[in-house]
């Protein structure tokens, strides 16, 4: 059965579920792998029930429909993604290493193969359905934290002068994604581990750019 990504998933605890909540989430996760090995299309809720070990009307007493389990697996997948990013400014460090902090965070979430085979079920689904992929960007937009949450600190200290923050995250992992995350969705990148110079010279032209000094 598949793990949910890195350990970060903000269900509760296995040890802390009532028997019903285990349920579920072994559904869910069976749903994820479901997702991964068949796609959304191809997906079927009878492996899912078997996969979690349950039987079909249990999966429909927690899940209404195969459309659901999905949206709730990218939901996942997001939050996982934007966990790794979420970094409380320190004004003792400088912006360069936190901001590498966060890259490494998220560049070990991007190295997890389950994670990048389920990115890709989702991207194609967002292809074919683009109400789907405004209504997930909507509800990823309205997590808190993140690199947002870091940069608003960052301001707040005064070490950076963003005017705009959501332009300004774009931007970073527009350059970030570029070497890390893009490669492994559309296997480019031959098993090679990323030069952490090339990280470093994004981040001091994100710096440089928005930087008070």
């Amino acid at each position: 059965m598949c793990k949910i990504f890195s350990g970060t998933s903000s269900v509760k605890t296995e040890a802390k579920l009532t028997r019903s909540e285990q349920k579920k989430q072994d559904v869910l996760r069976a749903a994820i792998q479901e997702f991964r090995m068949f796609g959304f299309a191809g997906a079927s809720m009878d492996r899912i029930a078997e996969l979690a070990g349950a039987s079909k009307r249990t999966v429909y007493n927690h899940f209404v429909s195969k459309e659901q389990l999905f949206e709730l697996a990218t939901t996942e997948l997001w939050r996982t993604s934007k966990s790794a990013a979420t970094v409380a400014f320190d004004p003792s460090k400088s912006a360069e290493q936190q901001l590498l902090t966060i890259c490494r965070q998220c560049l070990a979430v991007y190295e997890q193969e389950d994670f990048i085979e389920l990115a890709r079920v989702v991207m194609a689904e967002y292809i074919r359905s683009s109400e789907k992929a405004q209504a997930a960007m909507q509800r990823m937009a309205n997590q808190e934290g993140g690199l947002e949450l870091w940069l608003a600190q960052a301001q707040q200290h005064g070490v950076l002068l963003v005017p705009d923050i959501q332009i300004a995250v774009t931007q970073f992992w527009g350059m970030f994604k570029a070497f890390v995350f893009w490669p492994r969705v559309f296997n480019m990148t031959s098993g090679t581990k990323v030069d952490e110079a090339v990280l470093l010279s994004s981040i001091r032209m994100f710096i440089s750019f928005y930087s008070t000094k």
